[in-house]
């Protein structure tokens, strides 16, 4: 399980819950500037998400937007209190330009507002509680239209006369309780289950019915709805994640009655750990999902919300990675606290509590560099590197893996990772021969020393491994004599080397070598004394 974390604006106060280590998706930090005022003074109710800005409704009635940093924006809504609510903000919806703002509250007023133009702002009162409104996303026409959910579903339009037309899209058991609408198809929730409207052909798709939790009411919960594309619907409420597909009916389909064109085929449901509050889509088959944890902590209060990435199948889903948030004031909050905002397009997502909002980013390169370092998993670094690039250099990352390797007395891989990684440079073998010099295994790397015209290294370097392979290994000491050509080394330097410490129990192998760098310097009256006494000492 995670550990506690302080409550302080840190990148590290989000903890895989993974008892394996496992690379994390997400990096965090904390929005402040001028949005933790806001904080300070009220509380985040609901909000919205854009390429942008981001919009917060909150519990005293105003609406307020901040740039992605959290640095109040000027507009309409800052300019103006007309717009804004006596009561606590339900709430928010921005259409796809970020030119128009919806907010309904429990006041009983929708609001349509423009950002930078207020010739086409709208403020309709239904002296009841309102709490859905969603805007037309993709209208080419500076006149949105948009849809308020209550007791029915109310699609409003312009007429010939440029008044606002109200018209009845279905009858809702109970209240409309979430909408989201994509092209030509509304999605929305009933107390009873998710229905998509189909604007085009003027019906209702059917109705994808929902569970009842055990002891609890459905409307108790929010409902949550995303569209990853125009035909592609996702539903997360309660405890359960649906993905649904809108596709044409095949002929087989639409010949068995009057039936409308498209239809909502369920592709994937699967139950969570948690409850869900806000769901995004993140690849092909993997969504980031917010939850909150059934179980309450041992002060019977709650706890940390999480993160966490499902890649889902058929009807099946697997857990890829959960990271525990530590947001301010967690232990107060309920499941319907908690929203869950993205840009998809830049990875990025945005939780939100009523004190708190947090900014999730998909990690980059370098990001998973530093942690793959961090583990110990050098040549999944090196790997990644090599294929995606980054700032940190491959060399840097092999120069840890060799230290690494070395504490870890896995001296002969080490060796080899500099054969791989350090190729005829010679600077850089003569800094890394040094490392195996401190733990007196230079015999570990000779057999991998450059030794050609191409990459030479200083004749000190060859001397040393010569020396340490005389003090601890006189047979590869005579091998590497034989094998190395004589130009790599001071010869001189060899020889009285072999004089200073002649051991008679290796006295043949001494002899021999001396015989060997003795021919080598030319001097063959004392290479024959040295091979005559070599035969003296069979003898």
């Amino acid at each position: 399980m995670a550990k506690a974390l302080p409550l302080i604006s840190c990148d590290s106060w989000a903890d895989s819950i993974n008892e394996e280590d496992v690379e994390p998706k997400f990096k965090y930090h904390r929005l402040a500037n001028d949005l933790k005022y806001m904080l300070n003074a009220d509380v985040i109710t609901c909000s919205a998400v854009h390429l942008k800005f981001l919009i917060f409704g909150t519990f005293r009635g105003r609406v307020c937007i901040f740039d992605h940093q959290g640095n109040s924006v000027y507009s309409n809504l800052s300019a103006s209190e007309r717009y804004t609510h006596q009561v606590a903000v339900n709430n928010i919806d921005v259409d796809h330009k970020g030119e128009y703002v919806a907010t309904c509250s429990d006041d009983g007023k929708v609001n349509i507002t423009g950002l930078f133009s207020s010739d086409n702002n709208h403020s309709l009162s239904f002296g009841k509680c309102i709490k859905v409104v969603s805007l037309e996303p993709d209208s080419k026409a500076h006149i949105k239209r948009f849809v308020v959910g209550d007791d029915k579903l109310i699609l409003y339009e312009r007429n010939l006369l440029k008044k606002l037309k109200p018209v009845e899209l279905c009858s809702v058991e109970g209240s409309v309780l979430s909408i989201c609408w994509h092209g030509n198809f509304i999605a929305w929730a009933s107390h009873i289950g998710v229905r998509v409207y189909d604007l085009n052909e003027r019906c209702s798709l059917g109705l994808i019915k929902w569970e009842v939790p055990p002891q609890e009411r459905l409307e108790n919960f929010r409902c949550h709805l995303r569209w990853s594309n125009k035909h592609t619907l996702l539903i997360g409420w309660v405890d359960t994640i649906r993905v649904c597909v809108i596709r044409k009916r095949n002929s087989i389909e639409a010949s068995t009655g009057n039936l409308p064109v498209y239809i909502v085929d369920p592709i994937s449901t699967f139950q969570t750990t948690f409850y869900v509050c806000g769901l995004a889509p993140l690849s092909a088959k993997q969504l980031v999902v917010l939850g909150f944890r059934k179980e309450k902590s041992s002060c019977f209060k709650a706890q940390r919300p999480v993160l966490c990435v499902i890649e889902y199948k058929m009807n099946s889903s697997e857990e890829i990675c959960t990271d525990s948030l530590t947001l301010r004031g967690f232990e107060e909050y309920t499941v319907n606290d908690y929203s869950l905002g993205g840009i998809i397009e830049e990875n990025r997502f945005y939780i939100v509590a009523p004190k708190d909002i947090v900014v999730a980013s998909l990690i980059e390169t370098d990001d998973r560099i530093e942690w793959l370092i961090k583990h110990s998993k050098f040549e999944e670094a090196m790997e990644l590197i090599s294929a995606n690039g980054g700032n940190v250099p491959v060399l840097s990352v092999a120069k840890l893996y060799v230290n690494h390797l070395l504490a870890l007395k896995k001296y002969d891989d080490a060796a080899k990772l500099c054969l791989r990684m350090l190729g005829n440079d010679k600077v850089l073998w003569e800094e890394e021969v040094f490392k195996f010099v401190k733990c007196q295994q230079l015999r570990s790397v000779s057999a991998y020393l450059p030794t050609s015209d191409e990459c030479k290294l200083d004749p000190h370097v060859y001397e040393m491994v010569l020396y340490e392979f005389l003090k601890f290994d006189v047979c590869g000491f005579l091998n590497l004599i034989k094998e190395w050509p004589s130009h790599l080394y001071d010869g001189l330097a060899v020889i009285n080397a072999i004089h200073d410490n002649f051991r008679k129990h290796h006295a043949n192998q001494l002899l021999e070598s001396l015989a060997l760098l003795y021919s080598y310097q030319g001097d063959f009256e004392s290479a024959l004394r040295m091979y005559l006494k070599t035969r003296m000492s069979f003898n």
